[in-house]
């Protein structure tokens, strides 16, 4: 019987205590209900997002200010806005400018601040109220694009052409007052090292430290470099005399001059002695001296570097009989 009575008891007191924790609960939606009911207020943040902007316009800051709003409506409506991220667009082709800057005020465009919110919305400050926006008129420069690469070769190796970059030349877009310092554009620098194959990187081009605002129409540049197996030769190439005065006769010795040239072994065969020229150019003899200059004015392409093995040469003058 006891156990009886002290079961009863126990559910009485576990009744008790849910009827009060009922009551709490509905007291506390009471009072939530209550305060979403009453006005609130509020600042929010707004990102401004730029339109209508002239083609040839580029503003100049790294990014827009925000906009703060303050806002006043009840605790539902704040509820829905607590969620939102605020855009506001500002359509450039209808603010007022200088040859500098836009200049917007709030009080211009309260209207559109109002579309964003209900009836049951009040704006009741905007911070800034004014704002102004550095621009700078676009132009566009061609530069070429240098490269920066140094190969080390295996012993025997070397370039067969010149390094090449695609694209050779990159279009910028900027403020022509940026633009005027730009006269080229190079690679971010690399070394290679035992290079004994045909070159092909994607090279980034050293841009980082440019202003944000500047547009290159591209960023990277593509690097090719023909590798092949390189050799010595030597040919005997004939002096030329010109610019010889009429009614003489100059002798030189030696007549032919030894030319040692560097060049790839697929291209080895191919050249001649004829593909030289040694000239003396009789308007640049010095006559305190015994001796004229030769000079090696021109080498096939397909020869890297070529160098005469004699710098100087005797000469006699006689007249013509």
């Amino acid at each position: 019987m006891k156990k009886v009575i002290e079961y009863l008891r126990q559910k009485i007191r576990a009744k008790r205590l849910n009827v009060f924790l009922l009551f709490l609960l509905l007291a506390f939606l009471i009072s939530m209900l209550s305060k979403l009911s009453n006005p609130i207020t509020h600042t929010l943040q707004f990102k401004l997002v730029p339109t209508q902007l002239p083609t040839r316009v580029l503003l100049t800051e790294k990014e827009l200010p925000a906009l703060e709003v303050t806002i006043t409506t009840s605790g539902f409506n704040m509820l829905k806005f607590a969620f939102q991220k605020f855009k506001l667009n500002i359509n450039f082709s209808k603010l007022q400018k200088d040859d500098k800057v836009y200049y917007w005020n709030e009080s211009a465009h309260r209207l559109e601040l109002n579309q964003i919110f209900n009836s049951k919305t009040i704006i009741e400050n905007v911070r800034p109220a004014n704002l102004t926006f550095a621009y700078a008129t676009q132009f566009a420069k061609r530069v070429p694009v240098v490269i920066n690469v140094q190969p080390q070769f295996t012993v025997g190796y070397d370039l067969k052409t010149p390094l090449r970059s695609v694209p050779d030349s990159i279009t910028i877009v900027g403020p022509e007052e940026n633009l005027k310092t730009i006269d080229e554009v190079s690679t971010e620098p690399m070394l290679l090292n035992a290079v004994k194959t045909n070159i092909d990187v994607v090279l980034d081009l050293a841009i980082s430290e440019s202003p944000s605002f500047l547009k290159f129409s591209t960023t990277t540049a593509h690097i090719f470099g023909e590798v092949d197996k390189f050799t010595e030769g030597t040919v005997s190439v004939p002096v030329e005399l010109v610019n010889l005065p009429e009614g003489l006769v100059v002798s030189i010795f030696p007549k032919e001059i030894h030319v040692v040239y560097y060049t790839s072994l697929s291209t080895y065969d191919a050249i001649t002695a004829d593909d030289f020229r040694i000239e003396c150019d009789f308007n640049t003899l010095d006559f305190s001296s015994n001796f004229m200059i030769p000079k090696l004015v021109s080498y096939p392409k397909t020869v890297k570097t070529a160098e005469l093995q004699l710098h100087r040469l005797e000469y006699i003058i006689t007249q013509k009989k």
